[in-house]
C-alpha cells in the first residue's frame, strides 16, 4: 500500500517534469532525491495571506491545472469510491467570494495571480440531509472515509504544483458570500453556485478499468445535490522570488515549527 503510493508520487512526479521541460535535458528523473528536493526547497512552506504575487502570469495555466489534476485523480481511496471533486476558479472576485474574511482581509487571500480550487466531496451528506441520490445499491463508507481520502488527493495535487513551482495555502472553513451554509440546516455548503447539472463525478471502481475510453454511465453520479465543501485551496507564487538568497521565506511564507510527530514501534521497547 505504502509503496505503490510512493510509486504513484514518482511516476507522475516525472511525468510532470518531462512534459513541462522542468528537468534538464537528457537528464533522467531521480526518485531517491524526491523527499529531499521536496525538505530542501521548502515547496511545503504555506504561503501568508497577503503575501501572494498579484501577477496574472505567476498563476497556473489551464493546461498546468489539468496536468496537476491527472495526479490529485490517481489517489487512492477505499474501493477507489472517488469521493472527490475539484472545481478550478480563476476569477479573483469570484475567489475571494468563495474564501471571504474569516483569515484575513479578502484582498489578501486571493489576487490576480492565484488560483482557488474548490474540494467537494461525495459520502458525507446523507439522504435524511437531502443527498440527491439514493444511496441503495451502491457502496456507503462513513463520512470520514470521504474525508480522509479527498484530503489525501489534495495532498497529491500540493505535490503537483510544488513540482511545477507553485505554492499552496489551504482553507478548512470559508465564509464567502458565495459560500453559504446551505445544506442540512447550516452544517455543510454546497458551493452550488460553482456546479452544473452536467457535472458528473465517477466511481472508479465501477466506471471501467485504468485507460478506458467510456465509462459505464450507471456509476456516473451528479454533483450537484451530492456533494459538500471540504476545503478550498489557492494555488500561486509569493510575490518575492523564492529563489532570491538575499530573501529569507519568513518574508512571504508561514514560517512554523513541523514538529517530528511520528515513531518506528519496537515491541520490545
Amino acid at each position: 500500500m505504502r509503496n505503490g503510493f510512493g510509486q504513484s508520487i514518482v511516476f507522475a512526479l516525472l511525468a510532470g517534469m518531462l512534459c513541462v521541460g522542468l528537468a534538464l535535458p537528457v537528464q533522467a528523473f531521480d526518485p531517491e532525491g524526491l523527499i529531499d528536493w521536496y525538505n530542501d526547497s521548502q515547496m511545503w512552506q504555506t504561503v501568508e495571506n497577503g503575501a501572494w504575487s498579484e501577477d496574472p502570469n505567476d498563476a497556473p495555466s489551464d493546461e498546468e491545472l489539468e496536468h496537476m489534476f491527472s495526479m490529485a485523480m490517481k489517489m487512492q481511496s477505499a474501493v477507489h469510491w472517488t469521493p472527490w471533486y475539484f472545481i478550478a476558479v480563476r476569477d479573483v472576485d469570484e475567489q475571494r467570494g468563495i474564501i471571504g474574511d474569516q483569515w484575513a482581509p479578502v484582498e489578501d487571500v486571493a489576487t490576480e495571480g492565484t488560483v482557488t480550487v474548490i474540494v467537494l466531496a461525495d459520502q458525507i451528506l446523507t439522504e435524511e440531509e437531502g443527498h440527491a441520490t439514493g444511496y441503495e445499491g451502491t457502496y456507503q463508507h462513513a463520512p470520514n472515509y470521504a474525508y480522509f481520502d479527498t484530503g489525501a488527493a489534495s495532498a497529491l495535487l500540493h505535490m503537483a504544483g510544488a513540482s511545477l513551482g507553485y505554492y499552496t495555502h489551504y482553507f478548512g472553513s470559508i465564509n464567502g458570500e458565495y459560500a453559504p451554509f446551505d445544506l442540512a440546516d447550516g452544517e455543510h455548503q454546497s458551493l452550488s453556485r460553482y456546479v452544473s447539472e452536467d457535472d458528473k463525478r465517477a466511481w472508479g471502481y465501477m466506471v471501467g478499468e485504468y485507460g478506458a475510453e467510456e465509462y459505464d454511465p450507471e456509476y456516473m453520479y451528479p454533483v450537484e445535490g451530492n456533494t459538500v465543501f471540504v476545503m478550498a485551496i489557492v494555488i500561486g507564487k509569493p510575490a518575492v522570488d523564492p529563489d532570491d538568497p538575499e530573501i529569507d521565506t519568513t518574508t512571504w511564507a508561514t514560517n512554523r515549527a513541523r514538529p517530528d510527530n511520528w515513531k518506528i514501534y519496537d515491541p520490545e521497547n
